[in-house]
């Protein structure tokens, strides 16, 4: 029950700071510039090549039974899959640091800490390295809990024998 009530606590008082912040921020905000339907020409576009390119990354361990190179446990399946986890991190970080970066030199905030050091490639960084940090070591998992679970390797001579 205490833990709720700190959370809760924690929740209200980060919920007021932000308001704070707000309240006191003078700046004008920004208007978006742009033609809306000429946007939503190309969002459809892109919405139909992130459709079929995802079906093709979907389809790819089936196409491992027919393509031998294609399998999980071959070098050409683990380069695509390097590939496609690094276009999925780029494409975030062309789209999400920018505003990142703008949001965190706004001249709403303070000078100390968030001039002084670049918080917003630092989190990045961070995150990057925990997120490769944890698949690596899930991986790793698997593949010990794989070869713990060898048929056969059971010490019992009566447990391997076939009748």
């Amino acid at each position: 029950m205490k833990l709720q009530q700190l959370i809760f606590v924690a929740f209200l008082l980060s919920t007021l700071i932000t308001t704070k912040v707000f309240a006191d921020c003078t700046c004008e905000p920004v208007q978006p510039t742009g033609d809306k339907n000429k946007a939503l020409k190309f969002k459809l576009i892109a919405l139909a090549s992130i459709l079929i390119s995802g079906s093709i990354g979907v389809s790819i361990p089936f196409a491992g039974k027919i393509f031998p190179a294609l399998r999980p446990e071959k070098d050409g399946y683990f380069v695509v899959k390097a590939f496609a986890a690094g276009v999925i991190l780029a494409t975030a970080f062309i789209h999400i640091l920018p505003q990142a970066f703008e949001s965190l030199t706004s001249p709403c905030l303070k000078d100390h800490p968030w001039a002084d050091f670049p918080f917003t490639g630092f989190v990045a960084m961070v995150a990057t390295i925990m997120t490769l940090l944890f698949e690596t070591s899930s991986e790793a998992y698997q593949v010990r809990a794989a070869a713990t679970r060898v048929v056969g390797d059971s010490k019992d001579e009566e447990m391997n024998s076939v009748r």
